[in-house]
């Protein structure tokens, strides 16, 4: 990218964030709520508030203008007006005295705190304390503009993703540690301060690139936008910017966007703008400032122009890259299809919600390097706490409020989803919204459920908290998986020879191979193309489930044991650079509700002809009451329908009676507090005197809800018993 389309980029997003953030602060109350829940870090409060104002697709723009904004106005409030003729340090100091902050874990902290907290005196101790004293701008803006750099990225996401906001004093750790591995090489030092002055990102890239600190570019580039803002600032603005704090501080803010606004309009006078700021360009910049009445914010001009300018500039330093990550099982994207946020369900958001089994595709995004080097990757699994009570008493579909046996387990505040066995068969999700002892307050029939009557009893589960640390799924796991091909181009017509790459692979395909220590490599090669699949995960392997005997239970009873439940787990992907020991996550599914529970030694139509079933997925026995002394028998004069039904992600259930006149129904008694349990005897509808003597089949259809993420699964469970009525 040039420097003048990187130039034409920036007037762009300053007319656009001009006009955006000038219509917001035409809401007085709208834009205050606006930077309060920026300064609280609230991404719910700042995304409702915009969406109430019909806003939320300005949300970059406007909370890159807050950002900037704010930083300004509490540097001020911090260290006070900058001193004239006070010089700035050159970066080469200013990239020292971010090692020297950072390093002192205790300093750092309470650095953050009191620029959190606006509290001046503080802040100057810390300095003074280390003898930073003259850095106290550059510092501040520094601590201030990375604290706050991932605020953004994660409060404007189109969609909610579990990836909470990092510890501020990490972050500024994490950034200290790679300036400090630069002021070690004063050669690299030197380079990034000849880029700072003059923006010259073939400069910096002609220093960095082939380096381990090229994969640092972002770090670099924060030092050098901060050290910008500051150098050109103080020689372009000779107005001390008022200490301003409080409301007082929001309303010079909104003041400032309304006359800020009129430049969206004015394209010319924004690339002189951003000309006059990038060249340090005294006499154009301040006249520019009084043609639009904006001489008394120089300092917020300077720096909101200044920071676009330089974020443009870093795109061209470090371009912004695909980057493995897991997003998905099987079809399902987890941050949006799957309630995944603990506490939660782990079923899916559809309709209706289900649960896991079987073998699952993980994907989303995989590429062949990670920061220039070769990636491997591999999974991790950890064992989520699920908790869970009962009913106290019975309620209809329409109660809003409940009483549970004990509250024990789940969380106290906050609002979370929870599963209970339904009247209808299947389950209902219901969102409990507060708890005070064991009442809870809920709304009913969420994620794609309906609202239903339980009884007393009736089991109440969620997953909580993870209950163990992160183990690698081991290579016996993974099952054979496509990840992409090699496309070898051949002579004209030929089309080009493919070549499948996969995990596991089978004669003819290429392998993604497995280092000793169980992570995947991804092969290299331009004429790579991968598909995003990551691995086909055999869940049945994970522990904890079970293989029920149902060898001492007979029809119309309750299975054995009562319907175990679904366990939970987290599921995270790592990466790393080849031969490297250090890795990062790229994609963590928090709970994810998975069923491989089994059951043996069914006796299917026991009264007919006995047949037995072994590792089936649920329970689906009929028999015929008045058929268990002589199964050859034939039916006179009444006919009694058993039946059982068990899974823990029991679907509908129904029975039905094929012969002449037919098909006939039946009425199936509600099921047991137990969610996933159903069995009983069935209610005739129908007349047996009014059916005419021939041969009838009576057939109970169990459906259960399990899915991959691709598939549903694969029918319902029948079973069958005929008769002969005479």
């Amino acid at each position: 990218m040039s420097n003048t389309s990187s130039n034409d980029n920036a007037v762009s997003r300053l007319a656009s964030q001009s006009d955006a953030v000038g219509r917001l602060a035409q809401d007085s109350g709208g834009f205050a709520a606006v930077v309060a829940a920026f300064e609280s870090k609230d991404a719910n409060a700042f995304r409702w508030v915009l969406e109430r104002l019909e806003m939320l697709p300005y949300c970059e723009l406007i909370c890159e203008w807050v950002r900037i904004k704010l930083c300004v106005l509490r540097c001020v409030e911090v260290c006070g007006p900058p001193r004239e003729k006070a010089q700035v340090p050159d970066l080469q100091q200013f990239a020292r005295a971010v090692v020297q902050l950072s390093s002192n874990e205790k300093l750092l902290r309470r650095v953050v705190d009191a620029i959190s907290c606006g509290d001046g005196s503080e802040y100057r101790a810390v300095l003074n304390e280390l003898k930073l004293g003259d850095f106290c701008q550059l510092l501040f803006y520094w601590v201030c503009f990375v604290s706050y750099d991932r605020v953004c990225e994660i409060v404007c996401r189109p969609q909610p993703v579990p990836v909470p906001l990092q510890d501020s004093a990490a972050e500024l750790r994490a950034a200290g540690e790679s300036i400090a591995a630069i002021v070690k090489k004063e050669e690299i030092l030197n380079a990034v301060a000849k880029a700072a002055v003059s923006l010259d990102s073939e400069t910096l890239q002609s220093a960095i690139n082939g380096t381990p600190f090229a994969s640092r570019c972002e770090f670099i580039c924060h030092l050098i936008c901060v050290w910008r803002l500051v150098w050109v600032c103080r020689e372009l603005c000779d107005v001390r910017p008022p200490i301003l704090t409080g409301a007082y501080a929001i309303e010079e803010a909104q003041n400032f966007a309304l006359v800020a606004k009129q430049l969206a309009s004015q394209p010319r006078a924004l690339a002189d703008l951003v000309n006059a700021v990038q060249n340090r360009n005294v006499e154009a910049y301040r006249e520019i400032l009084t043609r639009y009445n904006l001489g008394p914010y120089c300092w917020q001009v300077c720096a909101w122009v200044g920071a676009v300018t330089c974020f443009e500039f870093c795109i061209r330093v470090c371009p912004p890259q695909l980057t493995s990550y897991f997003t998905s099982i099987g079809a399902l994207e987890y941050a949006t299809q799957i309630d995944s946020i603990l506490p939660a369900t782990g079923l899916t958001t559809g309709n209706p919600p289900q649960a896991f089994f079987s073998t699952l595709r993980l994907n989303g995004i995989l590429t062949q390097t990670l920061s220039g080097q070769p990636l491997e990757y591999s999974f991790w699994y950890q064992p989520v706490t699920m908790a869970s009570t009962t009913l106290q008493g019975a309620i209809g579909a329409g109660d809003t409020s409940i009483t549970v046996a004990s509250s024990s387990g789940f969380p106290t505040s906050g609002s979370f989803n929870v599963v209970i066995g339904s009247a209808g068969g299947g389950y209902e999700i219901m969102t409990v919204t507060n708890v005070s002892g064991t009442t809870w307050t809920v709304v009913r029939g969420q994620q794609g459920t309906a609202a239903a009557p339980a009884a007393v009893g009736a089991t109440i589960v969620t997953g909580v908290a993870a209950s163990a640390s992160w183990t690698q799924v081991p290579q016996g796991w993974i099952l054979h998986t496509l990840i992409g091909y090699l496309e070898t181009p051949r002579p004209l017509p030929l089309p080009p020879a493919i070549t499948n790459i996969a995990v596991d692979p089978v004669a003819g395909e290429i392998a993604a191979p497995f280092t000793s220590d169980g992570w995947i490599q991804v092969p290299q090669g331009s004429d790579i193309f991968l598909n995003g699949n990551m691995i086909i995960l055999d869940s049945t392997m994970l522990p904890g489930f079970s293989n029920s005997d149902e060898t001492a239970v007979t029809t119309g009873n309750l299975a054995n044991p009562a319907a175990p439940t679904d366990l939970y787990f987290g599921i995270q992907m790592r990466v790393r650079q080849h031969g490297s020991s250090t890795s990062s996550p790229a994609g963590t599914c928090s709970v994810v509700a998975i069923d491989n529970n089994l059951y043996s030694n069914i006796i299917h139509h026991p009264a007919w002809f006995k047949l037995v079933g072994n590792n089936e997925y649920g329970v689906a026995m009929v028999d015929i009451k008045e058929l268990q002394a002589a199964g050859c028998a034939g039916i006179t004069d009444s006919l009694t329908v058993l039946f059982t039904a068990s899974s823990p992600n029991l679907g509908s259930v129904s029975i039905s009676m094929a012969g002449p006149g037919g098909p006939y129904g039946f009425t199936l008694p509600m099921p047991v507090p137990q969610t996933g349990d159903w069995y009983g005897t069935a209610t005739n509808d129908f007349n047996l005197a009014d059916l005419e003597p021939c041969a009838y089949i009576v057939t109970l259809s169990v459906n259960l809800l399990l899915t991959t993420g691709d598939s549903s699964f694969p029918g319902p469970l029948i079973d069958q018993i005929a008769f002969c009525l005479s």
